[in-house]
């Protein structure tokens, strides 16, 4: 595990990153935080994508290009 300040992880970001992706753990110590930093797993891809498209749909909703049912429909 390697633990970097925030000024250590802007002079060095590549470093760190690559650290990171190759499974290490980096702990990134800031005066707004402590972030840890991994790389996006495959699952993430795949919820990201997800969220991507629910927020396309709710968009084109809004916009009054289709309807999508109310939720008391969906639960009764």
């Amino acid at each position: 595990m390697e633990i970097v300040t925030a000024r250590e992880f802007r002079s060095n970001q590549g470093k760190f990153l690559t650290a990171a992706r190759a499974g290490e753990s980096v702990l990134l110590i800031s005066r707004y935080g402590n972030f840890k930093i991994t790389p996006i797993a495959d699952e993430d891809e795949i919820v990201a994508r997800d969220i991507r498209a629910a927020y396309a749909e709710a968009k084109s909703h809004i916009n009054g290009d289709i309807e999508l049912p109310l939720a008391k429909d969906l639960v009764f």
